[in-house]
């Protein structure tokens, strides 16, 4: 998208159309107060935003409406939006498409859509799809638009000499955001559906949250029902539904225990056998308590053993090691006649005799062997002292569920019998069958059938998160966007050096978290603001939105080919110079020259899919550059013609405003 004009409508109907090249370089040069600065303006307001910030003056007294004509691939746009009111905010537009548009007469010129849906359907036809982001911060939702692609389009002119910052109207935080939020888009590094792979990410997650309750409460009881089942078939086989043996497999043991259920009824148990049978499972009881206590004890014993062994060892390793020091001397077994003569030994130090004689060397050896071999002894028995007591941990576990199991078919024995006492024989044994068929239902939804499925829905949720976590990994983002950058940092650089700004050829690198640019010194890596006079900051602002430019064009990215600079001489010259070699001297006028060759060469290069458009106060008489104007406001000559404010201090009766 390029644009092919720009008109103003008078509020009697005239017209004011200035024409611009495409895929060429514009220049737009004049005097201050002309109105050059405004065509940022206008250019923003007629691609769709609500507000034109243009000073109240001639412009604002003088034109009804705003129109702008723009080349896209295949057709033309015709953009056209009634002058907002004094509160300068308006969402009306009017768009029309077409392959032969010209500038349009003000009676054809009628509100036909609003500025969202201008920016959608404008958006659209340069490849900006339909994308939803979370902004890292906040995590608020923000799509891309056109209003966000042309914030990397236009440079003010207290944007292009900002050293704080990089891009238009950076320094509001709401627009900051968006473009850190909007950028890694355009640059191609991130998903169009980034919010909703956000959205189908927390529904996974809730997802395997579920799965994974599902699967820990099916695991879990799987675990008890072996206790459960234990119990039910000794309960069965108390009411003598089952015999005493069970079956080696859980499953066999439902099974058998559906088909009792189902089996017609047996007579009654009698007193007598209620009594023994409960009796026996007392018995059990008490055996399984016993056995608990006794593996408790041995396990206690195994414990005291394991701590006064570790303690043993603490307490050897202190003289074992300062016996170690005896390795230093080297072998030798001391014979009678070295030892000193007399009734009592001398000490060797101080010369005074002891009663007792010192341990030879060999002895202490013998010392030191023997508590290594203690201590070695100590390790290794602490591998077997583990494993019996992994061994006494599972056999008590396995002594519990038992005990459980005895516990419950005891209980529910009893509870059978005082609940079948009061009632009638067949009552009685529906009774008994439904409660172990109701415990039997439930169990059914505890099979390993159902573990194994529950896991299989747990494992995939798992994996369904895990892939949607990979595609929307904000660290592997970052670095493509890095990666991306690298070589809008090298154009900067290569450029920097032509141009000899400060840090010229430099490592230097687009920052896409501060937004702005950072250059490599010899001790250490600084922002634009550290660097010092404004003809620096606009030089590498220039140079970064042309980098990014030509990233956007090589890339095809949905970016409008349109980079307008506002005033990029003004660090060389007054805002009240007239634009000849008097404004400056003469290296300033050399620099200011050599800055809009380069940018001359750059759209050249990339022709015919670049427009630069360029206010200033600079009319240099190259021949290239006089090629380049396309309006020289002097003389007399500006935005506004002189009858339009003539017209606009006359009383108004009616308004051609629509």
């Amino acid at each position: 998208m390029q644009l092919l004009a720009i008109a103003l409508y008078s509020r009697d109907g005239r017209q004011r159309v200035l024409d611009f090249k495409p895929g060429a370089l514009n220049v737009v040069t004049g005097e201050s107060a002309t109105g050059k600065s405004a065509l940022l303006d206008i250019i923003d307001y007629c691609t769709g935003r609500d507000t034109l910030q243009l000073p109240v003056g001639p412009i604002t007294d003088t034109v009804s409406w705003y129109a702008a004509l723009f080349q896209l691939d295949d057709t033309c746009a015709v953009v056209a939006r009634p002058a907002p009111k004094p509160s300068g905010r308006s969402s009306q537009a009017m768009l029309t498409f077409g392959a032969d548009l010209g500038i349009p007469d003000i009676d054809q010129l009628v509100v036909n859509t609003d500025t969202k849906t201008l920016r959608r359907h404008l958006g659209r036809r340069i490849g900006i799809t339909e994308n939803r982001r979370h902004r890292a911060d906040d995590r608020t939702e923000v799509g891309a638009h056109l209003g966000h692609a042309m914030l990397l389009c236009l440079q003010g002119q207290t944007d292009i000499a900002s050293k704080d910052g990089l891009f238009h109207r950076q320094g509001d935080p709401f627009v900051a955001k968006a473009i850190k939020a909007t950028l890694p888009y355009f640059m191609g590094t991130a998903a169009f559906d980034q919010a909703r792979k956000l959205t189908q990410l927390t529904t996974a997650h809730s997802h395997l949250e579920s799965a994974e309750a599902n699967y820990d409460r099916a695991l879990l009881s799987s675990g008890t029902t072996e206790v459960t089942t234990q119990a039910l078939w000794r309960e069965a086989h108390a009411l003598g539904m089952v015999p005493a043996e069970a079956p080696p497999s859980r499953e066999a043991i439902l099974e058998t225990l559906a088909a009792a259920v189902s089996a017609p009824p047996k007579p009654r148990p009698s007193e007598t056998q209620y009594e023994q049978r409960a009796a026996h499972l007392q018995r059990e009881c008490d055996q399984l308590r016993e056995s608990l206590r006794m593996l408790a004890a041995d396990r206690q014993t195994l414990i005291s053993g394991s701590t006064a062994a570790d303690e043993f060892a603490t307490s050897a390793r202190i003289p074992r090691d300062r016996l170690a020091s005896l390795n230093l001397l080297p072998p030798h077994r001391e014979t009678p006649a070295d030892r000193p003569r007399g009734d009592n030994p001398v000490c060797p130090l101080c010369g005074l005799t002891s009663p007792t004689s010192d341990p030879t060397v060999e002895e202490l050896r013998h010392s030191l062997h023997l508590l290594s071999d203690q201590l070695d002894g100590v390790e290794a028995a602490r591998p077997d002292r583990h494993a019996a007591l992994e061994a006494l941990s599972q056999r008590t576990t396995e002594l519990r569920q038992d005990l459980l199991a005895a516990e419950k078919a005891l209980k529910a024995l009893t509870a059978g019998q005082e609940a079948s006492s009061t009632l009638p024989l067949q009552a009685q044994a529906d009774f008994v069958r439904g409660r172990i068929y109701g415990v039997l239902s439930t169990l059914r939804h505890t099979s390993e059938t159902d573990v194994a499925r529950l896991r299989r829905l747990r494992d995939s949720a798992r994996a369904r998160v895990q892939a949607l976590e990979g595609e929307l990994d904000p660290e592997r983002e970052h670095d493509e966007l890095r990666a991306r950058l690298a070589p809008i940092g090298r154009d900067i650089a290569d450029w920097s050096h032509q141009l000899k700004l400060e840090h010229g050829g430099t490592d230097t690198q687009l920052d896409p978290e501060d937004l702005t640019v950072t250059l490599g010194t010899a001790s250490t890596r600084v922002p634009m603001s550290r660097i010092g006079s404004a003809a620096n900051w606009i030089g590498y602002h220039v140079l970064a939105h042309l980098a990014l430019h030509r990233y956007f064009v090589l890339h095809n990215r949905p970016v409008p080919r349109i980079l307008v600079l506002d005033q990029p001489t003004q660090a060389w010259y007054l805002p009240d110079t007239t634009g000849d070699s008097s404004g400056a001297n003469g290296a300033d006028l050399a620099a200011v020259e050599q800055l809009f060759q380069l940018i001359n060469d750059i759209v050249r290069d990339l022709a015919p899919h670049l427009q630069v458009i360029v206010c200033d106060h600079v009319n240099l008489p190259a021949p290239w550059f006089q090629q380049a104007v396309v309006q020289n406001w002097r003389g007399g000559h500006k935005l506004i013609p002189r009858d339009w404010i003539d017209l606009a201090d006359q009383p108004v009766s009616s308004t051609t405003e629509r």
